[in-house]
């Protein structure tokens, strides 16, 4: 009876022993499991910094997670004053299954902000605005465009300056304040009683910009369009894009809520009551405009 009880003994404890170890193998199993997930998902990473020149503002550009065969790898752009953060991107960058490194971004220091083209491979080059307000606006550029490039001096083959390139700057002088102009009549006419502030803001190819308004689900902005049909009118809409993560937008996803008739000759400000492209407009902004 004592050989026999001594034998069970021995088997229970041998049992309990290889439940142990299969457990311990499961829980290691198990948290190499989470942190292959949190590596693949989550880790963030910073691949690089740069600065402003006042050495007030650093942007970094972090990675998220890894790339799993040939999918976009996962992107943050993180714009910091002082030890504090401005506002933060994130994105995805398609370059071939190619993880983030620094030579994905170029960077371009503005008076208000700063501009980064984000490159991958297998996609348009994302061009991301991030002022230092807070704001954050997204873009897609063609392949040939680039941020704070400039000539090379000893290769310059430009043209020397004529007349008629001076006339030519002379007319873009004048078209540029006469869209100016045109903003600040449709703001004064239209949208100053709407309690409708006015910030003057530059795309990353340059266009001017007003926003109007800004909180946590939209922007509305005015936009220049182009001139009327005529010649004789600067067109100016009117949209609203929604706010997305970390207060990203797009004027690519905007909405269009009205569009405005800046006449040249009489200053005056019509509005086509449109709200959507394809509309017509009233009577009067559509004999203003010969469209």
């Amino acid at each position: 009876m004592t050989s026999e009880h001594g034998k069970k003994h021995r088997a229970r404890h041998v049992a309990k022993t290889v439940l142990a170890v299969v457990g311990g193998v499961v829980v290691v199993m198990a948290f190499l499991a989470a942190a292959l997930v949190y590596e693949l998902n989550y880790a963030v990473s910073t691949v690089d910094t740069s600065v402003s020149p006042d050495g007030n503002y650093t942007l970094e550009l972090q990675s998220v997670g890894e790339p799993m065969f040939f999918s976009p790898a996962g992107a943050r752009l993180v714009l910091k004053f002082d030890r504090y953060e401005v506002s933060r991107m994130d994105t995805q960058i398609s370059d071939d299954g190619g993880q983030v490194r620094p030579t994905s971004w170029q960077v371009s220091w503005e008076d208000d902000g700063v501009e980064v083209r984000l490159r991958g491979s297998e996609q348009n080059d994302e061009l991301v605005t991030m002022g230092f307000d807070g704001s954050v606006s997204t873009g897609r550029a063609a392949a040939d465009e680039s941020l704070g490039e400039l000539p090379d001096a000893e290769t310059d083959t430009s043209p020397a300056p004529t007349d008629g390139g001076a006339i030519s700057s002379e007319v873009a002088q004048q078209e540029a304040e006469q869209i100016d102009a045109g903003y600040k009549a449709v703001y004064d006419a239209a949208l100053k009683s709407q309690g409708y502030g006015y910030q003057v803001t530059y795309s990353t190819k340059g266009d001017e910009r007003v926003i109007l308004s800004q909180d946590s689900e939209k922007v509305v902005l005015l936009i220049y369009d182009r001139e009327s049909a005529n010649g004789a009118c600067a067109l100016f809409a009117l949209e609203s894009c929604p706010v997305e993560g970390y207060g990203s937008w797009s004027i690519e996803e905007a909405t269009l809520l009205d569009e405005y008739a800046y006449v040249y000759e009489t200053g005056e400000v019509i509005a086509s009551g449109k709200t959507s492209w394809s509309d017509a407009g009233t009577q009067e902004f559509r004999e203003a405009t010969g469209e």
